[in-house]
């Protein structure tokens, strides 16, 4: 009891302190704020509204023409005339001469390694026997950026094949790219032709699998001129990019996936192997059988060709001539082959993605009287004589039997000597006047650049025909062409 009453006197006294403090503090007063006055004596008058006239309707529209159905086509080529194009290269400036000699760089001294040093002898364990790696047998020892990013991304996923790497590439400018497979020719590397410079040059692996450098021509790698690194997509190569000291920024070329097939038809002395190449999509193409002449020809650079073929819609057939595929290679000759290709073309015109009304053969180069033979046995559709400085006039029929060609043919005259088939052009003006043949006659003289022209020999003609503007040219006048008149 006494302890609870200490408790209460005890707070009642702080509190009575409390109070006590309180009331003896002396506060400063507050300042007085003065305050704007505002008197609403003088209110303004609002401003009346005037209402907007009504606006005038508007006049009615002409009556909007329907559009066309079809866009309007392209003139075909004329029949009754003989078409000479200018296939001149652009003309480079020159480059500017310095002005000034550089300056030689100071000699570094050099010190040759000798080629007996070896690795240091590995560190034995601690049991006597060398230290030892363990490998997984289902993995694959990788070093450098496949260790550092992962097996999986650097090794595995992007290990492309060098067969991607050939192509045909186009540009935003409508510029062709085409990258050749020529290792097994006499070439040996990667060749890139530009259809804009007309350049031909040779590709030198640099840097890893994926980039190359441009040299100046097609037997040099240096000086460098450019280089050419391959980007992949998904699971194939799409697009690369393209730095030369002709254009000032660089180009990002995007691939043509072209449909190519390996496959075999029956010839008149057994099977032969062939290679099909078709447009990206699908659809009722037109296609040629290309017989590219009776030597045994490589079919990287058969490639280059009918890949720019099929980039114009045209789907191209090809074969390698009889004997070929022996060891050593014995080609039978002209005549095994325009027999063969008269199989070619019955096989081309039932495939199923060829029209039976669209299927041809072009002759290229050599093969212009092979081909020309196959055409008087199969009776195509149509008939491409692609006459090149690989072929002599002589090697040509005689009148009468061009005479005997009543399909529409396109004689297309080019290479760099085309004044030598003058006599030949005006006989097939004769033909096409008097006897009233459908040829269509294009002379396109091939004036192309220094590199294309240091490529000489047998092979240097499929370099030169990798010619966008040539297969463009007769993808035209074969979709010009009509369907050939029902056999009587």
């Amino acid at each position: 009891m006494q302890r609870t009453l200490s408790w209460a006197l005890s707070i009642l006294f702080h509190a009575v302190v409390a109070v006590g403090l309180l009331h003896s503090v002396d506060l400063p007063p507050l300042p007085q704020i003065e305050l704007m006055e505002v008197e609403l004596t003088d209110v303004r008058e609002p401003e009346p509204i005037i209402p907007m006239p009504a606006p005038a309707p508007a006049p009615e529209p002409p009556a909007a023409q329907p559009p066309p159905d079809e866009l309007p086509a392209a003139a075909p080529l004329p029949m009754d005339k003989t078409v000479v194009l200018d296939d001149a290269p652009p003309e480079q400036a020159p480059a500017p001469e310095p002005e000034t000699a550089p300056e030689p760089e100071p000699e570094t001294e050099v010190v040759e390694i000798s080629p007996t040093k070896t690795l240091p002898p590995e560190k034995p364990a601690e049991d006597g026997l060398p230290e030892k790696i363990y490998v997984r047998k289902d993995a694959t020892v990788h070093r450098g950026a496949e260790a550092r990013f992962g097996r999986a991304l650097m090794g595995d996923y992007f290990s492309y094949s060098s067969q991607e790497f050939s192509g045909q590439f186009r540009t935003k400018d409508d510029r062709v790219i085409s990258i050749i497979d020529a290792r097994n020719t006499k070439y040996g590397r990667f060749l890139i032709y530009d259809s804009k410079n007309k350049t031909l040059r040779r590709l030198k692996q640099a840097f890893g699998k994926y980039v190359y450098t441009i040299g100046p021509s097609v037997d040099a790698d240096e000086p460098v001129t450019g280089s050419v690194t391959f980007l992949a997509k998904n699971d194939r190569i799409e697009r690369f990019i393209l730095v030369t000291d002709e254009d000032r920024i660089a180009h990002y070329p995007v691939k043509v996936h072209v449909r190519e097939e390996e496959l075999s038809f029956d010839g008149p002395a057994g099977p032969l192997a062939a290679r099909l190449s078709r447009p990206p999509y699908d659809g009722n193409h037109a296609g040629v059988v290309v017989v590219h002449g009776p030597e045994c020809a490589d079919p990287g650079m058969v490639q280059a060709f009918t890949r720019t073929l099929s980039m114009h819609d045209l789907a191209a057939l090809t074969f390698s001539p009889r004997g070929c595929a022996a060891e050593p290679p014995a080609p039978a000759g002209s005549g095994a082959l325009a027999e063969d290709a008269a199989a070619a073309y019955g096989f081309l015109k039932a495939h199923s993605s060829i029209g039976a009304d669209k299927a041809g053969i072009w002759g290229a180069g050599p093969g212009v009287p092979a081909a020309l033979s196959a055409a008087m046995l199969a009776k195509p559709g149509f008939l491409v004589c692609m006459l090149t400085d690989g072929l002599a006039p002589g090697d040509l029929p005689d009148p009468k039997a061009l005479a005997r060609l009543d399909l529409p043919v396109l004689w297309l005259v080019t290479g760099r000597k085309t004044a030598e088939w003058r006599p030949l052009i005006k006989t097939l003006e004769a033909l096409r006047d008097k006897e009233k043949l459908a040829f269509t006659i294009v002379v396109a003289p091939a004036k192309t650049s220094r590199e294309v022209l240091e490529a000489e020999g047998g092979q240097s003609s499929w370099v030169e025909q990798v010619a966008d503007d040539h297969a463009s040219l007769a993808a035209s006048w074969i979709s010009s062409i009509g369907p050939p008149p029902a056999a009587q």
